[in-house]
């Protein structure tokens, strides 16, 4: 339904190393841009992004693709919502379409309207009659009227059915409401009513301002305190930090970013001025989080009060972020005091001084176990500092820990080292970390790879293969696809090809466009590009009469089988032409 040429004119407009940046953390290298890819788990960069060619690719996992290609995979969205996403961004007018049938959209799309929707239905409770206590009781906390509107921050009425009653009107199915977390089935099946009821609401968000679920926290002393949404097909609490899509430049232009642990912990700071906060909210942090933030930093100050700070354990989840590569500090409040309390009572330069004053994570923990536990106690100093030592990778480092640990307990360096090797790595306290999945791409052939690469990459290249090899000689369908429509491009007059435009023509072709990427970083590498054609072509050629080998050899078992002489014979006849071919 968007015709071609808009698509170009979206990729002509679009910098894919901006959009990129904006959920990766590149770094230049040469022509291009590098980092650890964001679609799978890595420590050695090979995700790069091209400016020239206006692609990505990733040599571990093999996802690839253009500026909109990315947004729809970064965010999980279809193909429609990553080109409207791309278009306001490039400042390019979409034309009218309209979708028939909704129930095509994905459910992450629906999910996503559906909470905005909420997220409105609260915000103007917030300020209707029946909000005024809720609104009183944010001032009283000290919430300006401008914080509200940037966090969004509502009111959910002390009514059962509020929300779901105001749904029906707008002819939202209440299976979706459901889906979305909002409503909770009545446990006599009378039907949904609503989750949060009597409560201050904050929806919580991903990195580009979607709402994916919300927090929902009482006026009083009742317990719960606060409930959360459940989880849903667009919220994973350990795949979320509140307030990072507020706070990403932040720590970018800052260099480091703060963690604290709740909502308010994020609001008050950021109506003060202090925009690199995020909160785990009440979770250790998960492996995704912290790819998260190795985005934007790679230093962490994590604030906590003096009852978590006297706790070894709470400085145990820390290990994760050091194992990452990432440089953390402890920043201690007084007792009884959390970010929103402490600025509130001594404003933000006190708090910012607490931050600049932070620890060292080794030296804070260190220090916190021989105060508890007394210097004698070797065994016990030891068995909580050696697992946090053993996670750290940068050996010149490692080794000045455990050089520093031997001299403050007054014991031999050796025999630290020695007990540093029975250490084994033990997540147990850790957020269930996610499996290692690389994503699977399928698998080419590298000859013709290659060959598709050179023929994107020059247009007398993309003649000699046609005119040498020809394009019926590949075997995978997907690269015949490609290679001919880039051969159509030449001939209808483009002097180049852009590959980032080649990709946007294969909307719902992923083997397509993994092929182009693949193909295009093949051809990125190649020194000489005539030398690199004549060899793949021959070794396609040669491929080819293998494979064909390999079908006429199965039909002539099959013949055996069947005691079909006169297949047989024409089989065999074959399989030695195809031989005497090979040894031309």
């Amino acid at each position: 339904m968007i015709p071609q040429e808009v698509l170009d004119r979206i990729i002509d407009a679009l910098d894919i190393v901006e959009v990129v940046s904006e959920y990766v953390q590149l770094k230049k290298t040469g022509r291009n841009f590098k980092a650890c890819c964001p679609f799978h788990n890595e420590k050695t960069p090979s995700f790069v992004v091209s400016p020239e060619k206006q692609i990505y690719h990733c040599f571990g996992c093999s996802a690839g693709g253009n500026a909109i290609g990315f947004i729809m995979k970064q965010e999980n969205i279809s193909f429609p919502e990553a080109v409207e996403k791309a278009a306001a961004r490039a400042g390019i007018e979409l034309p009218r379409y309209r979708v028939e049938d909704k129930q095509k959209a994905s459910l992450a799309g629906q999910l996503y309207e559906i909470n905005q929707f909420a997220t409105v239905f609260y915000q103007n409770f917030l300020r209707s009659e029946k909000g005024k206590k809720a609104l009183d009781y944010l001032k009283k906390r000290g919430f300006s009227g401008e914080i509200l509107t940037k966090f969004k921050i509502g009111y959910a009425p002390d009514e059962w059915e509020a929300l779901k009653k105001h749904c029906e009107k707008k002819k939202i199915a209440p299976m979706l409401l459901r889906k979305a977390g909002l409503t909770i089935p009545s446990e006599k099946g009378k039907g949904d009513y609503d989750r949060f009821r009597n409560r201050i609401i904050f929806p919580i968000f991903n990195e580009r301002d979607n709402v994916l679920g919300f927090g929902g926290r009482v006026m009083d002393d009742s317990l719960p305190k606060y409930i959360n949404s459940p989880e849903t097909a667009v919220y994973t609490k350990g795949n979320v930090l509140y307030g990072m899509n507020f706070s990403k430049r932040g720590i970018r232009d800052k260099g480091f970013v703060v963690i604290t642990e709740g909502y308010m912990d994020v609001i008050i700071p950021s109506q003060y001025g202090i925009d690199n906060t995020v909160a785990a909210s009440g979770t250790a942090l998960t492996p995704r989080q912290v790819g998260m933030l190795k985005k934007y930093t790679d230093t962490a100050i994590m604030v906590f009060d003096a009852d978590q700070a006297g706790e070894a354990a709470s400085l145990r989840g820390l290990d994760l972020l050091i194992e990452e590569g990432v440089k953390v500090r402890i920043a201690t409040l007084p007792e009884g005091e959390d970010p929103d309390s402490f600025i509130r009572k001594n404003g933000p330069e006190k708090f910012t001084e607490q931050i600049t004053s932070a620890k060292d994570l080794f030296d804070y923990k260190l220090d916190l176990l021989i105060k508890k536990l007394g210097k004698r106690d070797i065994g016990g100093i030891t068995d909580e500092m050696l697992p946090t030592i053993s996670r750290v990778n940068n050996m010149v480092v490692k080794s000045g820990y455990l050089k520093t640990l031997a001299e403050r307990l007054d014991i031999h360096e050796e025999s630290l080292r020695c007990e540093m090797n029975k250490v084994k790595k033990d997540y147990s306290y850790h957020y269930a970390e996610e499996a290692k999945v690389v994503p699977t791409s399928k698998n080419y052939r590298n000859s013709e790879i290659h060959l598709l690469g050179l023929a994107v990459s020059d247009k007398a290249l993309c003649s000699k293969i046609k005119k040498e090899l020809g394009f019926d000689k590949f075997r995978d369908g997907n690269i015949k696809t490609v290679i001919s429509i880039v051969d159509e491009l030449f001939a209808k007059g483009e002097k180049e090809i852009n590959p980032g435009k080649l990709i946007s023509r294969f909307r719902e072709g992923k083997d397509e466009r993994d092929a182009i990427t693949q193909a295009v970083a093949k051809a990125e590498i190649t020194q000489d590009a005539e030398k690199a054609l004549r060899e793949c072509m021959t070794c396609v050629r040669k491929e080819n009469k293998e494979e064909e080998l390999k079908e006429l050899t199965q039909r002539l078992k099959e013949a055996q089988r069947n005691k079909n002489n006169d297949e047989i014979n024409e089989l065999v006849s074959k399989i030695a032409g195809v031989h005497k071919e090979k040894a031309a």
